[in-house]
């Protein structure tokens, strides 16, 4: 599997949505290792505002584009 295959629709364009997920995670796991490293104790408050933002984003996306597809369904 290429990096490629993590980040683009079965057509090949890119997906934000996968990126975006994609992204969250790496950050996670960086925010991990690197409190791990530092011995820090807010460790959970990163992970509750990273992970919210990033599901939030693909969340969000995903409503206006039902939103969108009703609208256009109606017409």
């Amino acid at each position: 599997m290429a990096l490629k295959e993590l980040v683009t629709n079965a057509d090949g364009r890119l997906s934000t949505t996968t990126t975006v997920q994609f992204l969250t995670f790496l950050t996670l796991a960086g925010t991990l290792i690197y409190s791990v490293y530092l011995d820090r104790g807010y460790v959970p408050d990163l992970f509750l505002y990273l992970a919210g933002f990033g599901g939030g984003l693909v969340a969000t996306k995903g409503a206006v584009s039902a939103y969108k597809a009703a609208k256009e369904s109606e017409k």
